[in-house]
């Protein structure tokens, strides 16, 4: 049986199932905010839900895609010391079946689920791969510009939009103005310097393949700082695209250093044809590259479960 954990919504997890149901294979999905509850039978577990109980033993693989167990702590013994003593033990409970949970055949893990961006890039550095220069201010005016230079910020974090009851604000890429900033202080920001691109990668990773598709988003100045910033009356071009083998090998080596077996990549290829890693998304979105390069990245997804 395969297990997968996901969210509500999530359109590439619906696909995936619907290949897992052609080629006649068994799955639990379980979306964040399900009610979960288990019993601990000496060294297995059953999982109980409002649809499925299972236990541990039945698992044979698992799909770590955008979720996880929402496991509620109901014991009380009205004592506040001994009710964080049981809390405590709770937790390691949970951190053993996560545990039990990894020994099995996976794609990603709960401790992978969300990445740093800063600390992935600089692990990205030990295998020798190019990244922009992350520099993290303060104060605005501490930042010196050089004039022949372009400079960009981005969110830390990665997230890109903020919906609100009558509006959404989108969280793009954007060049650094250059005037002077009476600001003395402001939250932290990451500043990095702005590379030129003759194109875009977007790479989907699974388990040592690699599927990627190149984006000619420098042509439109609507998407040549971010291609997130889609330009829908004309869209970029997209095209499949083969790396290099060296690139491959490095990231291969770079992904079992952050325990990472599935994700998302983003790259730039210099004008110069250098590649320039950006980040690796262990939850991010494929059908952008499975749909337009017909790699049918669902069912391959299926098939490794």
């Amino acid at each position: 049986m395969i297990l997968i954990l996901s969210e509500n919504g999530d359109l590439s997890t619906t696909q995936v199932i619907q290949w897992l149901d052609f080629l006649k294979k068994k799955w639990i999905r379980i979306n964040v905010g399900d009610d979960v509850d288990f019993e601990l039978i000496g060294d297995d577990v059953k999982f109980l839900t409002n649809k499925h109980n299972f236990k541990l033993s039945e698992i044979q693989s698992i799909w770590f895609r955008r979720g996880f167990f929402s496991f509620k702590f109901k014991f009380s013994s009205k004592i506040s010391v001994i009710d964080d003593f049981l809390k405590t033990e709770f937790k390691k409970i949970i951190e053993y079946i996560y545990y039990k949970l990894s020994e099995k055949k996976c794609i990603n893990n709960i401790e992978t689920y969300d990445v740093n961006k800063l600390v992935i890039t600089s692990i990205a550095k030990d295998f020798n791969l190019n990244t922009p220069k992350d520099l993290l201010f303060t104060n605005p005016n501490v930042f010196e510009i050089v004039d022949d230079k372009k400079y960009i910020t981005k969110s830390i974090s990665g997230l890109g939009m903020f919906s609100f009851e009558d509006f959404t604000i989108y969280n793009y890429t954007r060049f650094i103005n250059k005037e002077k900033n009476t600001i003395k202080s402001a939250f932290p920001s990451l500043i990095q310097d702005y590379i030129e691109k003759k194109y875009e990668l977007r790479i989907f990773y699974l388990n040592e393949d690699f599927y990627s598709m190149a984006i000619f988003s420098q042509q439109d100045k609507t998407t040549s700082v971010d291609f997130r910033n889609y330009n829908r009356d004309i869209p970029n071009r997209t095209v499949p695209f083969i790396l290099p083998d060296y690139i491959k090998m490095k990231l291969i080596q770079f992904t079992k250093k952050i325990n990472i077996n599935c994700g998302s990549i983003d790259m730039i290829v210099t004008p110069q044809n250098e590649y320039v890693f950006l980040e690796i998304n262990p939850v991010g979105q494929f059908g952008m590259t499975s749909y337009p390069c017909n790699y049918n990245l669902e069912k391959k997804i299926a098939n490794y479960l």
